[in-house]
């Protein structure tokens, strides 16, 4: 009896683990409140992505090796397309923690206006947040000292 409840216990630790990775649709409101520079109380990073985008790739790698290094960083991913089943396997795959977000139901260029008016949708987008009220918003491939000087973190 014992054994069957340590395993049912089991199965439901590993559902809320699975649902805390899933991605989340996300609107208007949810978006101005992801990059409220105000709201962020820690250094935080919002990586806008998608599948097809292979730069994106390589910002998320480096992205989850700052987080794996500093457990105060925090990482959130948006997905500038829509919701779908298999968004969550690149960022598995490259172990990217944090909050994860796809494009909800509304018009995907409100979407975008909502989450920074300055971007034209040219990816990847990052959004970096120092958790003190500054933000900076940078396009391209990104390397380890400009995200860490943007978040007001010391290089390592």
């Amino acid at each position: 009896m014992k054994t069957w409840i340590a395993g049912i216990c089991l199965l439901l630790s590993i559902g809320a683990v699975h649902a805390a990775d899933a991605v989340q649709p996300l609107d208007r409101a949810g978006a101005a409140r992801l990059t409220d520079a105000a709201a962020q109380g820690a250094p935080t990073i919002v990586a806008l992505w998608s599948t097809d985008c292979v730069h994106c790739k390589k910002n998320l790698k480096l992205f989850s090796e700052l987080a794996a290094a500093d457990r105060g960083l925090r990482v959130v991913t948006v997905a500038a397309q829509p919701l779908a089943a298999d968004l969550a396997v690149p960022l598995d795959r490259l172990a990217v923690p944090g909050k994860r977000f796809a494009y909800g139901s509304e018009a995907p260029e409100a979407l975008a206006y909502a989450l920074d008016p300055a971007w034209r949708g040219e990816l990847p987008r990052t959004l970096l947040f120092d958790g003190r009220g500054g933000r900076v918003a940078l396009t391209g491939v990104l390397d380890r000292e400009r995200v860490l000087a943007a978040l007001g973190r010391s290089v390592r």
